[in-house]
């Protein structure tokens, strides 16, 4: 029986191993439930699946084999769930923490990065874990901080509320570190993005923010190297740099859009956008993306600075 479903996220685990979450569409509008499909071309069943009841994944990624350690696809619900599963057997963990019926209270979790070695989430109003050998630990305090303090604003009375403390509530709620992306080169070398354009960087001790010039929504990242990081987000914005050296952006692509996703594959940048592929060509200077497939079209660059 076919059973039409809705993609999520995906996982390109190796070559020959992809992990696709999914929402079947005929599920009661009350229910929750994750449908993980695995393709594996060396089966006489190529894409095989399994349900995950009562949960739904946000996100995934890939561990990788090390001495003693099997690779493994792990994925992430929003209440801070974890299944770190391969072809061997499926372990379950949870960030006791996390959620928004977790202890902090703080909100969903959003991403689940291997970074070095370590599993790595991060989440709203401020959250960051680390998969440490003693379970999962906050390393957030100074941005939880800002979450908290972001949770208490109480909401602008509706019989006495003008025009301008609406923008002002909607303004301080906008700039809430609520974190969609964390990546990075090792444990001492980790990055955060999110909303209201806050993108920190931790060296191992502490958090830093990151002035950026802009409070555009920070969607995804990309870290090369420690010395060149891809940070992209609201209205196409394209920014490269790193947390030393500081960051500039080589445009906004697509105005009133959003780039969901960036990589650097073979030297080449490419952009995932909810309307297509783009492959970013060019230096600062000339900078111009173009979509990927048969109909190519370019755009000159709207700002570099």
């Amino acid at each position: 029986m076919v059973v039409p479903v809705k993609f999520v996220v995906a996982c390109a685990a190796a070559d020959d191993v992809f992990v696709i979450a999914t929402i079947p569409d005929e599920l009661p509008e009350d229910a929750e439930l994750t449908r993980l499909y695995y393709l594996r071309p060396e089966t006489e069943e190529v894409w095989h699946y399994r349900d995950w009841p009562n949960e739904q994944v946000v996100s995934l990624c890939l561990r990788r084999e090390r001495e003693g350690v099997r690779r493994a696809a792990c994925a992430l619900t929003g209440e801070g769930d974890i299944e770190i599963a391969n072809s061997a057997d499926e372990t379950y963990e949870k960030i006791s923490g996390a959620g928004l019926m977790g202890a902090r209270a703080l909100g969903a979790v959003t991403r689940i990065r291997e970074i070095g070695s370590t599993l790595f989430v991060c989440g709203n109003y401020g959250q960051v874990y680390r998969r440490d050998e003693i379970g999962w630990t906050p390393i957030d305090e100074e941005m939880a901080e800002l979450g908290k303090s972001a949770l208490s604003l109480p909401f602008p009375d509706a019989a006495s509320v003008s025009d301008d403390m609406l923008r002002q509530f909607t303004q301080s709620m906008r700039q809430a570190p609520n974190f969609n992306d964390i990546g990075g080169t090792s444990k001492t070398d980790i990055y955060v993005c999110g909303t209201g354009g806050n993108l920190f960087h931790y060296g191992g001790k502490a958090w830093a923010k990151i002035d950026i010039r802009t409070d555009a929504i920070l969607t995804a990242m990309h870290c090369i190297s420690a010395d060149e990081v891809l940070v992209v987000g609201e209205d196409g914005i394209v920014l490269t740099g790193n947390a030393r050296a500081g960051f500039r952006s080589l445009g906004e692509f697509f105005p009133g859009d959003y780039i969901w996703s960036v990589r650097s594959f073979q030297g080449r940048t490419y952009l995932g956008t909810s309307h297509g592929l783009y492959l970013l060509e060019g230096s600062c200077e000339a900078a111009h993306e173009r979509k990927v497939g048969r109909q190519d079209t370019g755009h000159q660059s709207r700002q570099c600075v």
